[in-house]
């Protein structure tokens, strides 16, 4: 285990680690890896950065660290299923791409603190996306109880520019100020990794001191900035390497070195597997049962399809790397890269789909509500707008046989969340045929009239509340940060190095 290099000095490398004591599952994932001839799987979930943004499913970050591990165990085999889709935050993946996981899975990689976190909306407790991460957490101990896990935080390296009167030469000066360290979705998913004994391991640690500093960073690792970056977020393929076999390979190696050490000098007791309650208020309020999700190619199954022929849907992926895809798909390995759905330009048409919201797995009949969860195509509606409204396209979604919910919309507000697969939900009645009607809006004085629907999915909500007044407190402090971030966000500029 220790003869793979790593790219970095012990020192720089350690600042990333956020270790546990008794982190969960290591020690059986150590003796797996040091039993010659066992066969190790992983997983992976994330966001463009995971997935491979333009290089289509070449190395990443998760590769590396397969790498890795297999130079460091050769008498083992290790493959990865990367689970990772670009452009999303940990939404989906708390309500369906949980469930693509092998159920058998020894290590799961988990990288969502950037998807979603860009303007502090992932900076308190009581946050939707914070809630959704815990929620993702918990139903992937549930789905695979063997599983050791390891987060990963990346960081979003942009610059503020700023502007400051200049008294001397009586004009206005531009200078740039780096993001915020605290403008992160890590130090909450910290907070949860420490809860669930979970280790972590961090970008923004390791690297915050040398992005925004050239001379620094030559001196550490013998490379600039942009030698191992696409954009402000995105490593290239040497910044993969740095990543994955430095700072994420690093922290596997000290977490299975104590394991290994501890197994040589007799093992340590057996330690607690049951899940303590949530942390988040948002994520204690949904049931510690599987969902129902039919996103993607799943989702044409509960289409009525004479809404499809009677209104003129079309079935279209939109997936950046569609090639990829169906290579994946044809040899057999389980991606998540599809973002197939039915698209349509129409003010006033409609589409119809049926969802059984009464049976959900693993879920007590005590839990009488549910809701529901309706996919949408955020980004490639951009390229179909029609004029020049700077909105996106927006949608009406109503139970309309079987079921009953509060109508809500889809779409149209500013992008309080930049997902490309993003989405809406409204609690529903239980019924074993829920008729839904997502009917197109026309938003904004250019008429956007397209909209792209690509899934849904029935999540299990506890019927009972038993949030206290702090938990509500929390809550409402959250929403009101929203909105005003809603009514600011437009205001602030920013460069970023290309």
């Amino acid at each position: 285990m220790m003869r793979p290099s790593l790219p970095g000095r012990d020192y720089w490398l350690a600042l990333g680690f956020r270790g546990v004591e008794y982190p969960r599952n290591y020690e059986r994932l150590a003796k797996k890896l040091a039993t010659p001839g066992s066969s190790i799987k992983v997983a992976a979930f994330g966001g463009s950065i995971t997935q491979g943004m333009n290089h289509a499913f070449k190395r990443t970050w998760a590769h590396e660290v397969v790498g890795w591990l297999q130079e460091a165990f050769p008498s083992v085999k290790v493959t990865l299923a990367n689970l990772a889709r670009d452009a999303t935050d940990v939404g989906p993946a708390a309500m369906c791409w949980y469930q693509l996981m092998p159920n058998d899975a020894d290590l799961v990689l988990v990288d969502y603190s950037l998807g979603g976190c860009g303007m502090l909306q992932c900076a308190g407790i009581a946050t939707q996306l914070v809630g959704h991460f815990e929620s993702f957490l918990r139903r992937v101990m549930r789905r695979a109880p063997s599983a050791a896990i390891l987060l990963v935080e990346n960081f979003y390296f942009y610059e503020f520019t700023l502007r400051r009167w200049n008294r001397d030469t009586k004009s206005v000066a531009a200078f740039s100020v780096p993001n915020p360290f605290y403008q992160t979705g890590g130090d909450m998913h910290e907070m949860l990794a420490s809860r669930y004994r979970l280790p972590m391991v961090s970008a923004r640690e390791g690297l915050y001191d040398l992005m925004y500093n050239d001379t620094a960073m030559m001196q550490e690792l013998g490379v600039k900035r942009a030698d191992i970056m696409v954009d402000d977020k995105h490593p290239n393929q040497r910044g993969h390497t740095i990543l994955g076999r430095g700072i994420v390979a690093w922290g596997l190696r000290r977490l299975l070195r104590e394991e290994l050490h501890a197994w040589a000098e007799g093992g340590r007791p057996p330690t607690p597997q049951a899940l303590p309650k949530p942390v988040s208020p948002l994520a204690a309020q949904e049931a510690d049962a599987d969902t129902y999700c039919a996103e993607g190619l799943a989702f044409q199954q509960h289409v009525v399809q004479s809404s499809v022929a009677g209104q003129g849907w079309r079935w279209k992926d939109s997936s950046s790397v569609v090639e990829a895809c169906a290579a994946a798909r044809a040899a057999k390995r389980p991606v998540n890269c599809d973002k197939w759905g039915y698209y349509n330009h129409g003010y006033g048409k409609s589409l119809d789909f049926v969802v059984n919201t009464y049976n959900i797995r693993c879920a007590a009949n005590t839990l009488e509500k549910r809701r529901l969860v309706v996919f949408f195509d955020r980004a490639t509606a951009k390229n179909f707008r029609v004029g020049s409204s700077a909105l996106p396209p927006a949608a009406w979604v109503e139970c309309v046989a079987g079921c009953s919910c509060e109508a809500f919309e889809l779409g149209g507000e500013g992008g309080r969340y930049p997902s490309e697969t993003a989405y809406g939900s409204t609690l529903v009645t239980r019924h074993p045929q829920c008729t839904v009607r997502l009917t197109i809006r026309d938003k904004g004085p250019a008429g956007n009239d397209y909209f792209k629907v690509n899934g849904v999915a029935v999540v299990p909500v506890t019927d009972y509340a038993n949030l206290t007044y702090i938990d509500h407190m929390a809550i409402d402090k959250e929403a009101m940060f929203l909105d005003t971030y809603m009514s600011r966000g437009s205001q602030l500029t920013i460069i970023g190095r290309q």
